[in-house]
């Protein structure tokens, strides 16, 4: 504390500036000397010697980070070319995607033509064929009747969905 005391404080000016022969020249103050420099104690020492140490020790490890060593390098390429293979494939799977969404546009366009020109054709068809001339023809050249309730015969198949006939179907009695 007394060393701190002998030291002088540095002149403080004011903020304005004057011009012409009427500036003052500062008043020079002697140099101030070193204080005294008191020897470091060996615990002193011993922690600053601890400290360079570790300084030291914290530069190697810096310096072996920033250098590429080969495993490293080998791995961030390693990284890269896969990035850029998983981004590739992506892109592909994502152009076949749209390709297939494409095709299944214009087949769904395909198939709703089709059903109309079906429908229109369809629709030709019946109104070229008369249900009464084809009747008549049957009954006046075929010499065929109409069926009567008589004729129908019911049959029930509990087994199979389907029916297949080898012989007479035998009548109800």
């Amino acid at each position: 504390m007394p060393e701190n005391r002998k030291r002088r404080q540095p002149v403080r000016t004011s903020g304005y500036y004057v011009e012409g022969n009427t500036v003052r020249k500062l008043d020079t103050y002697p140099e101030e000397y070193p204080a005294r420099r008191r020897r470091p104690s060996e615990e002193e020492n011993r922690l600053r010697a601890e400290k360079q140490q570790k300084r030291e020790i914290a530069r190697k490890n810096q310096e072996r980070a920033l250098r590429l060593d080969f495993t490293y390098t080998l791995f961030l390429v390693f990284s890269v070319v896969v990035t850029v293979a998983a981004c590739v494939f992506y892109l592909n799977l994502q152009n076949e995607i749209t390709r297939t969404n494409e095709q299944m546009a214009s087949l769904k366009s395909e198939l709703s033509t089709m059903t109309n020109e079906n429908v229109a054709m369809e629709e030709r068809i019946n109104g070229a064929v008369d249900l009464a001339e084809v009747y008549q023809k049957a009954v006046t050249e075929f010499g065929m009747t109409a069926i009567t309730e008589g004729q129908i015969h019911y049959y029930s198949n509990e087994n199979q969905d389907y029916v297949k006939q080898y012989g007479q179907i035998p009548l109800d009695n």
